[in-house]
């Protein structure tokens, strides 16, 4: 565990990704980046990190990104309403809202599920038990909780050999991003915290920042955080635009 101030560690994992100086990180304005991965999605993903904004987006808008508002100049703040007016009418599909979490080891709330539940990792070989608790699921909230065995730190809930909830972390950004799911006859018992902050220390153990990311719609998913101890530090769009 560093013993550097935990904003600081942030600030240099965002800093890296995006690889500028700190400085810049902290300085108003945006930057445009063309992100190679996303050729021919048409996506464009806002990350404000107050106070920087970065643009990622398809190589394939960058003209019509850099013509439509090129020309506010590189100390403006973007936001999701301003690309969008600048795009050809018609081409944004849908635009959504996220919030990105972090947090503080000094913050972490521990919390244990009560007996007769217990927490492990799960593995390669619990692959019944998962497939069990994504079909008590629905396939909206499976696919937003990107759970997989295959993820570099996995914790289940189990009740005999009941899995109630599950979650994972892979490294995303720099950082392990965090997502968990649990049985719907379930919620309320709190098996998420609990998951989350065992996938948490697992990640402080290797030295890895751990994030959380929901929704602005999702207001269970941010109780959970906070319930946690996560904070709200940055906020996300995401633009679905047709190719170019």
């Amino acid at each position: 565990m560093s013993d550097e101030p935990f904003r600081e560690r942030v600030d240099k994992a965002w800093a890296t990704y995006f690889e500028c100086s700190l400085k810049e990180l902290r300085r108003p304005g945006t930057r445009l980046v063309a992100r190679e991965p996303f050729n021919g999605s048409g996506a464009i993903h806002l990350v404000h990190l107050c106070p920087r904004t970065f643009v990622e987006f398809d190589p394939g808008v960058e003209s019509e990104l850099e013509d439509g508002v090129g020309h506010l100049g590189s100390t403006t703040n973007l936001d999701a309403g301003t690309i969008e007016q600048a795009l050809p009418a018609g081409r944004v599909l849908a635009c959504h809202q996220g919030l990105v979490f972090h947090l503080d080891p000094q913050h972490l709330v521990d919390w244990q599920p009560g007996p007769p539940v217990g927490i492990r990792s799960l593995s390669q070989s619990d692959p019944a038990a998962r497939l069990a608790l994504f079909a008590r699921c629905g396939a909206g909230e499976v696919e937003d909780a990107s759970v997989e065995v295959s993820h570099e730190i996995v914790q289940g809930c189990f009740e005999a050999d009941r899995l109630l909830a599950a979650g994972s972390g892979y490294r995303r950004n720099g950082f392990l991003d965090i997502g968990v799911i649990t049985d719907p006859a379930c919620r309320g018992r709190r098996l998420a915290p609990a998951i989350l902050a065992a996938i948490f220390l697992e990640s402080e153990r290797k030295g890895l920042i751990a994030q959380y990311r929901c929704d602005v719609q999702n207001h269970g998913s941010m109780r959970v955080a906070e319930h946690l101890g996560f904070a709200r530090l940055f906020t996300t769009e995401a633009i679905e635009a047709a190719p170019g």
